[in-house]
């Protein structure tokens, strides 16, 4: 991020902190319990009609792109409604590195009706686990802290305990999508010791989905029927 953008988005913190009616995006005032400004909301870029499988934009009448009706993900479905792009990216990469939470929660009110109401809603949330290692390093896991503002507003219990990280891995960010592949082989562990059949896994972004192909092979071995990608945004190339 440029030098002015980051001076930007401190500012935006700091607004945000002291006053909450601000924009997240510009900081200007909202009215009639607005999340983002009208200007920021369209800036936020969702994606309009996507595949119910890869997320993607989809130009089929149809839930399923033709892609995906060729060669299927192992997962069964995927919300990620948001173009990883923009404003969207840069309040991502807040949350992310800078552990400013008031963006993804945010983002997550801007787009909660994208995510399941009272039926066919998944039996627990799991957010994709960081190694022990990362997680010192980082000092907090954002796909919990998303996991967590989501389970308020879909009453869906988190759980912590039954999807581990078994290897210390590279991190993603610059790798081929074959490189992805290989780098998150094995790297998960699950114990179904509640014995679920439908779950949504919650990370931040999808890019290749790579990690929640690698997570969902790990969940069907252990017995769930129904596994779901629930993310803030979608890599879109």
């Amino acid at each position: 991020m440029k030098a002015r953008n980051f001076q930007s988005f401190i500012s935006a913190n700091v607004s945000c902190l002291l006053d909450p009616q601000l924009c997240p995006g510009c900081q200007h005032a909202l009215h009639n319990r607005q999340i983002f400004c009208e200007s920021c909301q369209q800036r936020l870029g969702t994606i309009r009609h996507p595949c119910h499988l890869c997320g993607l934009e989809n130009q089929n009448t149809d839930d399923i792109c033709a892609a995906c009706l060729y060669d299927p993900p192992r997962w069964q479905r995927i919300i990620a409604p948001l173009q990883y792009q923009g404003l969207t990216r840069e309040l991502i990469m807040q949350f992310k590195f800078s552990q400013s939470l008031h963006f993804a929660s945010s983002l997550i009110q801007s787009i909660a009706h994208h995510f399941p109401g009272d039926s066919a809603k998944p039996d627990a949330l799991l957010p994709i686990p960081l190694h022990h290692n990362r997680l010192m390093e980082r000092g907090y896991n954002q796909a919990f802290e998303i996991s967590r503002l989501l389970s308020r507003q879909t009453n869906i219990p988190v759980d912590t305990r039954t999807l581990f990280r078994v290897r210390d891995t590279e991190a993603q960010a610059g790798l081929t999508a074959r490189g992805r592949e290989k780098n998150i082989l094995k790297a998960f562990s699950f114990h179904n010791r509640n014995h679920y059949r439908h779950v949504a896994v919650i990370d931040d972004i999808v890019t290749t989905g790579s990690t929640a192909n690698e997570v969902t092979k790990t969940l069907h071995r252990a017995g769930v029927e129904t596994v779901e990608i629930w993310s803030l945004a979608r890599v879109c190339r």
